[in-house]
């Protein structure tokens, strides 16, 4: 019963984000946070107990669980708001190069219709169009 005792009324966390258990079984939550406060009542298994206007941001709910529970909810909050893959940096997707023969005079199936008439004459990497020997 004095392991019980000692965790009545003991608050812990800091000036953002707090926790106590007022009796067995249910624990208190306070937050100056409006995003800590917003996570809090999106929450399913708490209630709204104490909102505070006069001096700031405050509010308060309630849960039925433990204090250790508490601590780790506020741990979860607390943490560094990184996305899991954020750290890694942006992805780097290789770059293709275009082709410039696939770009100039594209049209559907890949050839142009001057090509496929037959009137391109290629010399080298460049194209040059019309009027080539036949």
């Amino acid at each position: 019963m004095l392991r019980i005792s000692r965790l009545l009324n003991t608050a812990v966390g800091d000036g953002d984000l707090s926790a106590w258990q007022p009796v067995p079984g249910v624990v208190r939550v306070q937050t100056r946070d409006p995003k800590h406060a917003k996570r809090l009542a999106q929450r399913k298994d708490g209630r709204s107990v104490v909102v505070g206007v006069a001096g700031g941001f405050l509010r308060t709910f309630e849960f039925r669980h433990s204090l250790p529970w508490a601590v780790r909810l506020m741990n979860r909050y607390t943490a560094d708001e990184v996305a899991a893959n954020e750290a890694l940096e942006r992805a780097r997707c290789p770059r293709t190069k275009r082709n410039p023969e696939s770009v100039v005079g594209s049209s559907r199936g890949g050839r142009s219709a001057a090509a496929a008439r037959g009137d391109e004459m290629r010399t080298g990497s460049s194209v040059q169009r019309g009027g080539g020997e036949r």
